[in-house]
Protein backbone atom coordinates (compact mmCIF):
# COMPACT_ATOMS: atom_id res chain seq x y z
CA UNK A 1 0.00 0.00 0.00
CA UNK A 2 1.65 3.26 -1.11
CA UNK A 3 2.06 5.83 1.58
CA UNK A 4 0.63 9.33 1.35
CA UNK A 5 4.10 10.72 0.87
CA UNK A 6 4.79 8.46 -2.15
CA UNK A 7 1.42 9.29 -3.65
CA UNK A 8 2.28 12.97 -3.41
CA UNK A 9 5.70 12.38 -4.94
CA UNK A 10 4.18 10.55 -7.90
CA UNK A 11 1.60 13.29 -8.42
CA UNK A 12 4.28 15.98 -8.28
CA UNK A 13 6.51 14.13 -10.74
CA UNK A 14 3.56 13.43 -13.01
CA UNK A 15 2.74 17.15 -13.18
CA UNK A 16 6.34 17.98 -14.10
CA UNK A 17 6.57 15.30 -16.76
CA UNK A 18 3.34 16.60 -18.28
CA UNK A 19 4.99 20.00 -18.87
CA UNK A 20 8.36 18.64 -19.93
CA UNK A 21 9.45 19.09 -23.56
CA UNK A 22 12.84 17.37 -23.07
CA UNK A 23 14.13 15.00 -20.38
CA UNK A 24 17.58 13.52 -19.88
CA UNK A 25 18.37 10.69 -17.50
CA UNK A 26 21.89 10.54 -16.07
CA UNK A 27 23.75 8.58 -13.42
CA UNK A 28 24.57 10.98 -10.59
CA UNK A 29 26.67 8.56 -8.60
CA UNK A 30 30.07 9.98 -7.85
CA UNK A 31 28.85 13.59 -7.85
CA UNK A 32 29.30 15.51 -4.64
CA UNK A 33 26.65 17.83 -3.23
CA UNK A 34 28.68 20.81 -4.47
CA UNK A 35 28.88 19.40 -7.97
CA UNK A 36 25.13 18.78 -8.00
CA UNK A 37 24.55 22.44 -7.02
CA UNK A 38 26.92 23.59 -9.76
CA UNK A 39 25.02 21.50 -12.29
CA UNK A 40 21.72 23.07 -11.20
CA UNK A 41 23.21 26.57 -11.58
CA UNK A 42 24.41 25.74 -15.09
CA UNK A 43 21.00 24.39 -16.07
CA UNK A 44 19.16 27.48 -14.83
CA UNK A 45 21.62 29.77 -16.58
CA UNK A 46 20.61 28.11 -19.85
CA UNK A 47 16.90 28.15 -19.00
CA UNK A 48 15.57 29.55 -15.69
CA UNK A 49 12.80 26.95 -15.45
CA UNK A 50 15.11 23.98 -16.10
CA UNK A 51 15.69 21.72 -13.10
CA UNK A 52 17.53 18.66 -11.87
CA UNK A 53 15.60 16.11 -9.83
CA UNK A 54 16.76 12.91 -8.20
CA UNK A 55 14.01 10.28 -8.56
CA UNK A 56 13.29 6.71 -7.63
CA UNK A 57 12.83 4.49 -10.65
CA UNK A 58 9.62 2.87 -9.41
CA UNK A 59 7.97 6.21 -8.72
CA UNK A 60 9.17 7.58 -12.04
CA UNK A 61 7.69 4.66 -13.96
CA UNK A 62 4.30 5.21 -12.34
CA UNK A 63 4.36 8.96 -12.89
CA UNK A 64 5.43 8.52 -16.55
CA UNK A 65 2.45 6.26 -17.24
CA UNK A 66 0.06 8.68 -15.55
CA UNK A 67 1.48 11.58 -17.58
CA UNK A 68 1.06 9.69 -20.85
CA UNK A 69 4.82 9.45 -21.40
CA UNK A 70 5.73 5.86 -20.46
CA UNK A 71 8.94 6.03 -22.48
CA UNK A 72 10.52 8.29 -19.84
CA UNK A 73 10.96 5.26 -17.59
CA UNK A 74 13.38 3.81 -20.16
CA UNK A 75 16.00 6.46 -19.41
CA UNK A 76 16.15 5.66 -15.71
CA UNK A 77 18.58 2.99 -14.48
CA UNK A 78 19.85 2.51 -10.96
CA UNK A 79 20.67 5.91 -9.48
CA UNK A 80 18.95 8.39 -11.79
CA UNK A 81 18.77 12.15 -11.87
CA UNK A 82 16.46 13.75 -14.39
CA UNK A 83 17.26 16.96 -16.24
CA UNK A 84 13.87 18.46 -17.12
CA UNK A 85 13.43 21.23 -19.70
CA UNK A 86 10.10 23.01 -20.06
CA UNK A 87 10.72 25.54 -22.85
CA UNK A 88 13.43 24.69 -25.36
CA UNK A 89 13.96 21.13 -26.57
CA UNK A 90 17.71 21.57 -27.03
CA UNK A 91 18.22 23.52 -23.81
CA UNK A 92 18.93 20.53 -21.52
CA UNK A 93 21.51 18.92 -23.86
CA UNK A 94 23.31 22.24 -24.31
CA UNK A 95 23.39 22.98 -20.60
CA UNK A 96 24.58 19.47 -19.75
CA UNK A 97 27.35 19.60 -22.33
CA UNK A 98 28.52 22.97 -21.02
CA UNK A 99 28.67 21.68 -17.47
CA UNK A 100 30.61 18.57 -18.49
CA UNK A 101 33.13 20.67 -20.43
CA UNK A 102 33.59 23.25 -17.68
CA UNK A 103 33.84 20.70 -14.87
CA UNK A 104 35.78 18.14 -16.94
CA UNK A 105 33.65 15.43 -15.41
CA UNK A 106 32.35 12.31 -17.08
CA UNK A 107 28.78 11.57 -16.13
CA UNK A 108 27.08 8.51 -17.65
CA UNK A 109 23.95 9.50 -19.62
CA UNK A 110 21.17 6.94 -19.73
CA UNK A 111 19.37 8.60 -22.62
CA UNK A 112 16.79 11.25 -23.42
CA UNK A 113 13.09 11.61 -24.09
CA UNK A 114 11.80 14.02 -26.73
CA UNK A 115 8.34 14.27 -28.27
CA UNK A 116 7.44 10.64 -27.55
CA UNK A 117 10.80 9.22 -28.67
CA UNK A 118 13.49 7.67 -26.51
CA UNK A 119 16.96 8.97 -27.46
CA UNK A 120 20.33 7.33 -26.94
CA UNK A 121 23.23 9.08 -25.21
CA UNK A 122 24.79 9.82 -28.61
CA UNK A 123 21.58 11.40 -29.86
CA UNK A 124 21.41 13.60 -26.78
CA UNK A 125 24.96 14.75 -27.51
CA UNK A 126 24.02 15.53 -31.11
CA UNK A 127 21.08 17.63 -29.96
CA UNK A 128 23.50 19.83 -28.04
CA UNK A 129 24.86 21.04 -31.39
CA UNK A 130 21.45 22.11 -32.72
CA UNK A 131 20.75 25.88 -32.50
CA UNK A 132 18.32 26.86 -29.78
CA UNK A 133 15.08 28.68 -30.47
CA UNK A 134 16.61 32.01 -29.53
CA UNK A 135 19.57 31.39 -31.82
CA UNK A 136 17.29 30.44 -34.71
CA UNK A 137 15.12 33.51 -34.16
CA UNK A 138 18.20 35.73 -34.13
CA UNK A 139 19.43 34.23 -37.41
CA UNK A 140 16.04 34.58 -39.04
CA UNK A 141 15.75 38.18 -37.87
CA UNK A 142 19.24 38.92 -39.18
CA UNK A 143 18.45 37.33 -42.53
CA UNK A 144 15.29 39.41 -42.88
CA UNK A 145 16.95 42.61 -41.75
CA UNK A 146 19.58 42.62 -44.51
CA UNK A 147 17.13 42.65 -47.47
CA UNK A 148 14.96 45.21 -45.70
CA UNK A 149 17.98 47.45 -45.19
CA UNK A 150 18.92 47.09 -48.85
CA UNK A 151 15.40 47.90 -50.00
CA UNK A 152 15.21 50.91 -47.72
CA UNK A 153 18.54 52.18 -49.04
CA UNK A 154 17.37 51.76 -52.64
CA UNK A 155 14.13 53.63 -51.95
CA UNK A 156 16.02 56.48 -50.31
CA UNK A 157 18.36 56.70 -53.29
CA UNK A 158 15.41 56.86 -55.70
CA UNK A 159 13.77 59.58 -53.63
CA UNK A 160 16.96 61.64 -53.62
CA UNK A 161 17.28 61.25 -57.39
CA UNK A 162 13.65 62.24 -57.92
CA UNK A 163 14.08 65.32 -55.74
CA UNK A 164 17.13 66.35 -57.78
CA UNK A 165 15.19 65.98 -61.04
CA UNK A 166 12.29 68.07 -59.71
CA UNK A 167 14.65 70.79 -58.49
CA UNK A 168 16.46 70.91 -61.85
CA UNK A 169 13.14 71.17 -63.69
CA UNK A 170 12.01 74.03 -61.45
CA UNK A 171 15.23 75.95 -62.15
CA UNK A 172 14.74 75.36 -65.87
CA UNK A 173 11.21 76.80 -65.73
CA UNK A 174 12.41 79.87 -63.81
CA UNK A 175 15.10 80.52 -66.44
CA UNK A 176 12.54 80.23 -69.24
CA UNK A 177 10.28 82.88 -67.65
CA UNK A 178 13.21 85.35 -67.40
CA UNK A 179 14.20 84.89 -71.05
CA UNK A 180 10.62 85.49 -72.18
CA UNK A 181 10.81 89.09 -70.90
CA UNK A 182 13.74 89.83 -73.25
CA UNK A 183 12.21 88.17 -76.28
CA UNK A 184 12.02 89.78 -79.82
CA UNK A 185 9.27 92.37 -80.49
CA UNK A 186 5.86 91.12 -81.47
CA UNK A 187 4.25 91.30 -84.89
CA UNK A 188 2.43 94.45 -83.83
CA UNK A 189 5.79 96.17 -83.29
CA UNK A 190 7.15 95.24 -86.75
CA UNK A 191 3.98 95.62 -88.89
CA UNK A 192 4.21 98.80 -90.92
CA UNK A 193 0.46 99.18 -91.08
CA UNK A 194 0.21 98.92 -87.31
CA UNK A 195 2.92 101.60 -86.76
CA UNK A 196 1.60 103.96 -89.43
CA UNK A 197 4.96 104.14 -91.29
CA UNK A 198 4.65 104.17 -95.09
CA UNK A 199 7.26 101.93 -96.64
CA UNK A 200 5.85 101.91 -100.19
CA UNK A 201 8.32 103.41 -102.71
CA UNK A 202 5.40 104.47 -105.02
CA UNK A 203 3.66 106.56 -102.39
CA UNK A 204 1.19 109.22 -103.65
CA UNK A 205 2.97 112.62 -104.35
CA UNK A 206 -0.06 114.46 -103.08
CA UNK A 207 0.31 112.65 -99.85
CA UNK A 208 3.96 113.76 -99.72
CA UNK A 209 2.90 117.40 -100.30
CA UNK A 210 0.30 117.13 -97.65
CA UNK A 211 2.83 115.70 -95.31
CA UNK A 212 5.33 118.67 -96.12
CA UNK A 213 3.37 122.04 -96.20
CA UNK A 214 6.37 124.10 -95.08
CA UNK A 215 8.40 123.04 -98.12
CA UNK A 216 5.60 124.09 -100.50
CA UNK A 217 5.27 127.53 -98.88
CA UNK A 218 8.99 128.11 -99.21
CA UNK A 219 8.85 127.42 -102.94
CA UNK A 220 5.98 129.91 -103.42
CA UNK A 221 7.82 132.68 -101.54
CA UNK A 222 10.92 132.21 -103.69
CA UNK A 223 8.90 132.48 -106.92
CA UNK A 224 7.26 135.73 -105.81
CA UNK A 225 10.63 137.27 -104.92
CA UNK A 226 12.06 136.43 -108.34
CA UNK A 227 9.04 138.04 -110.11
CA UNK A 228 9.46 141.32 -108.14
CA UNK A 229 13.13 141.60 -109.09
CA UNK A 230 12.39 141.16 -112.81
CA UNK A 231 9.77 143.87 -112.73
Amino acid sequence: MPTERKVQQVADLEERLGRTVMAIGLDYRGLSAGQMRALRVTLRAQEPSMELRVVKNTLLARAAVNAGKPGVSEISHQATALVLGYEDEVGPPKALRKYLRDSRLEIPIHGGYLDGDVLSADQVEQLASVPSRLELMAKIAGGLNSPITGIAGGINALLRELAAIIEARAEQLDTGDTDAGDAAPSDADTDPEATGVNTDADADPAAEETQNPQTENAKTDAADAEGDSNA
